[in-house]
């Protein structure tokens, strides 16, 4: 009997137990008719683990964080893969549509292997918009008016854009401020640079088309190899506009500058407290022209001045004479940096010009306002005009007077001054012009009793009378004598026997 009743009971519990594992509270690979409260996992702080070929696959711990190739996931979903894997794709109607590759990468839209620790984006990407269809590859819309709504940085280029088509723009902005880019105060270092076989960058506003603004370097630069670095046009305004503040220079030209035409302000609403100019040819005998030649030494060297012999005047001779036609400023030196080295050798834009500490250094110099010494040539021409003038009307008043004495009666071959005509003569003075002492030379009969007679040519003034003596010459100090023209007659026994111009100059 008993060995009977142990096998009955063996079988009974074997299959008791493959009943209750078909009922609940246990869990059927056969699958299960669940009631509404029916669960799976654990109901203490023992994390779930799912295990496949012996090894743990994939972990729910007791606070909700699943791990996939980890056994302590710090995020609610922390996925880990070896480096030969790819951690993650996803597909929809078996095409792939996000990818995280194992380089890092993360491409969405094809399965196209991204950058490595990049991202790749087949279509169009919106953010902080709710817009479904874009028009724009990429639109990014701000939400704060004081925001930034991108913003990029760079060692070389912190924003880089290109566009293939033949009147493509690379990059467009619209608003009050269209494109504004801000560089570093390194060597190398531009707010904006655009690289083009037509034109690199493009401004259009009602305001400005394009503004630079700079606080230790420049705030608008051009290169160019073979056209112009800058080009500037307008249909109704004014194609380029400079100004300064700081009594600098507006505009500083680096070589010759060639103009069609050109005008400076002169309209009579400008201007206040006109006054006459005085004597503009005794200001302008104070000036001397000279020849020279530019310095190319030191600190002058990086001024790039124009080789070659030059005429003109000193600017502190000028400033004696003119100190308002003098400009004393700093003038900046040409930067030693590979600014210039933006450009590759192909014309391309350079992006791994490394940035470096600009060299900031100026020179004072001074500079002679040219344009403003037209008026005082005119005037020094119309007080020449002048002098001559009166001096023609001299002249003939004193021919005429000769000539009245040379038809009045004679007594043999004598003059009115009763000396012999052949014995009478005067000479021109010299040096002529003269600025300090002159001598006059001239014949008189022995015993006869001269003088010299200086007169003002423009009133006829009587202004010296010198002895003439015997020896036939005299000298005289004109220092007294402002700067002018000047008649000068020898007069022989009372009578005027002769005359000549000189000038006096300073």
């Amino acid at each position: 009997m008993k060995k009977l009743l142990l096998p009955f009971l063996f079988l009974f519990m074997i299959g008791w137990s493959t009943n209750a594992q078909n009922t609940a509270p246990f869990w059927s690979l056969a699958g299960n008719n669940n009631a509404g409260t029916a669960k799976l996992g654990t109901t203490n702080g023992v994390h779930l683990r799912l295990y496949t070929n012996n090894n743990e696959r994939m972990r729910l711990t007791a606070q909700g964080l699943v791990g996939i190739g980890t056994a302590n996931p710090t995020a609610r979903l922390q996925i880990n893969s070896a480096a030969s894997q790819d951690p993650l794709r996803i597909l929809v109607n078996n095409s792939t549509k996000l990818l995280g590759h194992r380089n890092g990468g993360l491409s969405v839209g094809l399965s196209t292997t991204p950058p490595a620790n990049g991202l790749f984006v087949q279509g169009k990407v919106n953010i902080g918009t709710t817009i479904f269809s874009p028009v724009n590859k990429l639109q990014v819309v701000n939400d704060s008016s004081l925001g930034v709504g991108i913003y990029t940085s760079g060692q070389a280029s912190g924003l880089w854009a290109e566009a293939s088509q033949t009147f493509g723009t690379a990059v467009f902005g619209s608003g009050r401020t269209g494109v504004e880019g801000r560089g570093a105060q390194e060597i190398g270092s531009f707010g904006v640079v655009g690289e083009s076989g037509f034109i690199g960058v493009v401004g259009n506003g009602d305001l400005y088309g394009v503004m630079g603004i700079s606080e230790q370097g420049n705030g608008v630069a051009g290169f160019s190899d073979n056209s112009y670095g800058g080009w500037f046009l307008s249909t109704s305004g004014n194609g380029l506009y400079a100004s300064t503040e700081e009594g600098q220079y507006a505009a500083v030209f680096e070589g010759d500058i060639f103009l069609s035409n050109s005008f400076a302000a002169s309209d009579g609403n400008l201007k206040k407290n006109v006054q006459p100019i005085g004597s503009a040819l005794t200001l302008l005998n104070k000036l001397k022209p000279v020849q020279y030649e530019f310095r190319e030494d030191g600190k002058y060297a990086l001024l790039r001045l124009p080789e070659g012999s030059h005429y003109g005047l000193v600017a502190q001779d000028v400033e004696k004479a003119f100190p308002d036609l003098v400009k004393e400023a700093p003038l900046y030196l040409k930067e030693t940096s590979n600014g210039s080295k933006r450009l590759a050798a192909d014309g391309k834009i350079n992006k791994n010009i490394q940035g470096e500490e600009i060299p900031k250094e100026s020179i004072t110099l001074k500079g002679v306002n040219y344009t403003e010494l037209i008026p005082l040539l005119i005037k020094a021409m119309q007080e020449q005009q002048q002098t001559m003038e009166e001096q023609q009307k001299t002249i003939s008043l004193l021919s005429e007077r000769v000539a009245q004495l040379e038809a009045s009666p004679r007594k043999g071959n004598q003059n009115s001054s009763g000396a012999n005509i052949s014995d009478i003569r005067l000479e021109q003075n010299h040096p002529n012009p003269v600025d300090q002492t002159t001598t006059f030379r001239y014949r008189i009969p022995p015993g006869a009793l001269a003088q010299i007679h200086v007169y003002e040519a423009n009133s006829g003034k009587l202004l010296k009378t010198v002895p003439a003596l015997t020896e036939g010459k005299v000298q005289m100090n004109t220092s007294d004598l402002p700067a002018g023209n000047y008649i000068y007659t020898l007069t022989v026994n009372g009578k005027m026997a002769g005359s000549k111009h000189m000038m006096v100059t300073r």
